[in-house]
């Protein structure tokens, strides 16, 4: 049976407050009492077909044991002289699948909220070593059958790597300037539910670190890799709770955020800058997970300069206003009181030009009516520039 999608939830009528079972399911518990505007319904094999109340924390997890081959991207000569081998990651995650009991739930799709431990060999083992990291993720049911699904993964977290750069030990190393990085993972993948209690996935990955330049060097790793993994449930999968969402809104939405970094610019050793960034946005609802709009971006970037050409020694110019103005796209998908924000900029006003365009991407949580927090990162085409924290206020 294919899972609606849920943009077409709103057109569906309730269904009957019975679960459906399949062959070999264990019957619906008849003493918890469901609201007429829900229903329970399995969407696998092997689905349980019981309130998702009546299951423990621990009931409801599920463990996984997987792993990444592939390659650092090395279209860099520092890339190139440190690469040796090919990437080697192992993974374990403590996983658990979502049933519906918050609406945000159901409009997402029911996804898969789980954390994971990965750990091996970066590809550069004389160099970096190895690499661990540990990543809160959400893996996301794209399209599902009774048998299999086409997932999408997100997950970020902080990283470690064994190497880094030294001026004395390791001065070949010119591409990880600290042990501490942040590590985003992004995954698509094919699930296939063998047994009711254990599935199988086979897809690709990509996997990047970096510090945001935090401390140089810092061209960071970018990973494209083939993964696979095995999927156990504790219990059998649970019964999915299907209700009637309410309709979309479709308001504007209108923040100020307030953002700090902390970058370092060359040469190799200087000081960390302050970086101050401040923005104006307007966002509107056009789904129950989706916003869309834009903003003013003003940024103060203390590290900007440009190298004096024909200087006999390292000398930079820092004698224009080191102020950045942009204007914004952005889109936001929204799980509740968690956002991911993406971004795509281009400057108006900027006199230290690396590119025209520029991108961020990061996480927000609303932890009060009015008020978010949030970090994120801002990249020109893929060259990370800082990693940015701060605190937004919804006007």
């Amino acid at each position: 049976m294919l899972v609606l999608h849920p943009s077409l939830a709103q057109q569906t009528p309730p269904r009957s407050d019975s679960a459906i079972a399949f062959p070999g399911a264990t019957p619906a518990a008849s003493t918890s009492p469901i609201p007429a505007t829900t229903s329970l319904a399995p969407a696998v094999p092997g689905t349980f077909p019981a309130p998702a109340a009546a299951r423990t924390f621990w009931q409801s997890l599920s463990l996984r044991l997987g792993g990444h081959y592939g390659t650092f991207f090395a279209n860099h000569p520092k890339l190139q002289y440190v690469q040796d081998g090919h990437t080697r990651l192992a993974e374990l995650d403590i996983m658990t699948r979502t049933t519906g009991k918050h609406p945000w739930q159901q409009a997402t799709h029911y996804p898969d909220i789980g954390l994971a431990f990965l750990y091996g060999q970066t590809g550069a083992s004389v160099y970096i070593g190895h690499m661990a990291a540990v990543i809160p993720f959400m893996n996301f049911h794209l399209v599902e059958t009774r048998h299999a699904a086409f997932n999408l993964r997100l997950g970020v977290g902080p990283a470690w790597v064994q190497k880094t750069f030294n001026v004395v030990t390791d001065y070949q190393n010119l591409v990880m300037g600290s042990h501490l990085n942040a590590c985003i993972e992004l995954g698509l993948s094919a699930e296939i539910y063998l047994l009711p209690q254990m599935s199988l996935d086979l897809g690709a990955s990509f996997t990047h670190l970096s510090n945001g330049s935090a401390k140089l060097p810092n061209l960071g790793l970018n990973i494209p890799g083939l993964s696979a993994g095995l999927r156990y449930d504790i219990s059998p999968r649970p019964a999915r709770i299907h209700q009637t969402l309410p309709p979309v809104d479709r308001k504007w939405h209108y923040y100020f955020f307030s953002y700090i970094a902390g970058k370092q610019y060359y040469p190799i050793g200087s000081g960390v800058y302050l970086v101050n960034v401040f923005n104006i946005e307007a966002l509107k609802d056009i789904s129950p997970v989706s916003r869309i709009g834009g903003g003013l971006n003003f940024t103060l970037d203390r590290a900007n300069s440009v190298e004096v050409p024909y200087s006999t020694t390292f000398a930079f110019d820092k004698s224009k206003s080191q102020w950045q103005i942009g204007v914004y796209a952005a889109y936001e998908y929204v799980i509740g009181r968690l956002s991911l924000p993406l971004q795509l900029g281009a400057y108006l006003y900027n006199n230290y030009k690396i590119n025209t365009l520029y991108q961020n991407i990061g996480i927000k949580y609303r932890f009060a009516p009015h008020w978010t927090a949030g970090f994120a990162l801002k990249a020109h085409l893929g060259d990370g520039d800082f990693i940015q924290w701060g605190l937004g206020y919804r006007l």
